[in-house]
């Protein structure tokens, strides 16, 4: 089964990237641009991790991850940012849902690695 994926990202190169490396390595993905829409998607798909950038525009990617893990106290959250804010880890005790956070300019190979882990997937090349 294909794990789905919600990629939240207000930046459209670094979403298309990322869109492309997380299709290109078997996720299926729901990428959107705003706090709002990913709620939206939240309640209306059956999702397996959230990748979210930290800064959308103006607003934190927070509320996300806070409703993210009422609605689904199991789904994984990666984080992702170029910010300085909370580089001493306390990006972890403001959601439960966080399991990694990476910093910007993100190596796709670890934000695939990063899902791979959370979704519990072993990479095709690992597995042969």
């Amino acid at each position: 089964m294909t794990a789905k994926v919600l990629l939240l990202e207000d930046d459209a190169g670094v979403r298309f990237t990322f869109n492309m490396a997380l299709q290109e390595a078997g996720y299926d993905v729901t990428a959107v641009t705003s706090c709002s829409d990913a709620i939206s998607a939240l309640t209306e798909l059956p999702l397996d991790v959230l990748v979210l950038d930290l800064k959308i525009g103006e607003e934190m990617s927070l509320p996300v991850a806070d409703y993210a893990a009422l609605l689904r106290p199991d789904i994984p959250v990666v984080c992702i940012t170029g910010s300085r804010l909370f580089s001493g880890g306390e990006l972890f005790s403001l959601s439960r849902n966080i399991r990694w956070v990476l910093r910007k300019p993100v190596n796709l190979s670890d934000l695939l690695s990063m899902v791979d882990h959370v979704t519990g997937r072993v990479p095709a090349m690992a597995a042969s």
